[in-house]
């Protein structure tokens, strides 16, 4: 999660993130962040002891050969996360999004940082239709688990840094107007 965490945890950058959500049009179609629809108490770290036993056992029980080496934990909208990071065998580092899901806790998100190379065209396509002459810094690849991926899109913006999702599924790619709820 170090590398996940790098540009959340500048002070005035994770607020600013926090601030931009998706992407809005003006009438000559042109994208802008809009506000955060998720209301989030902010990460804090959590020593790996602090995380309940069942929490790792559902980590584990996805990614077995993850070797877990940090912790956060947040409320979102009322409800708790734990977002467990660690590196795989090959040395990638992977982050599981954990929420309780009727009453067991349940992986809702695996997130990892990715190079532009591997983002499908129609995802490019539908950033770029909405935000034309803008260039990410940094993707995350958000698999949902239930087929649909939503590419998180990090660069620089009028106040700071903006972050613009596109949701992929079923072969179609949506530019997303507000932020996806995991």
């Amino acid at each position: 999660m170090k590398t996940l965490r790098t540009i959340l945890s500048a002070g005035a950058l994770g607020v600013a993130l926090s601030a931009c959500g998706g992407a809005d049009s003006d009438a000559g179609g042109t994208a802008h962040p809009v506000a955060d629809s998720v209301h989030s108490s902010g990460k804090q770290e959590t020593a790996l002891s602090d995380v309940p036993q069942a929490v790792l056992e559902v980590v584990k029980a996805a990614r077995p050969e993850l070797d877990v080496q940090e912790a956060e934990y947040e409320t979102r909208d009322g409800r708790e996360y734990y977002d467990v990071g660690g590196l795989l065998p090959g040395g990638e580092e992977i982050e599981l999004d954990m929420t309780k899901v009727d009453g067991v806790w349940t992986v809702v998100e695996i997130q990892r940082d990715i190079d532009d190379s591997l983002v499908p065209a129609p995802v490019v396509t539908a950033l770029n239709g909405g935000v034309p002459d803008w260039e990410a810094t940094r993707i995350i690849e958000s698999d949902q688990g239930d087929g649909t991926i939503v590419y998180e899109f990090f660069g620089p913006g009028a106040d700071g840094t903006v972050k613009y999702e596109v949701k992929w599924t079923d072969g179609e790619a949506t530019l997303l107007t507000e932020e996806w709820a995991h």
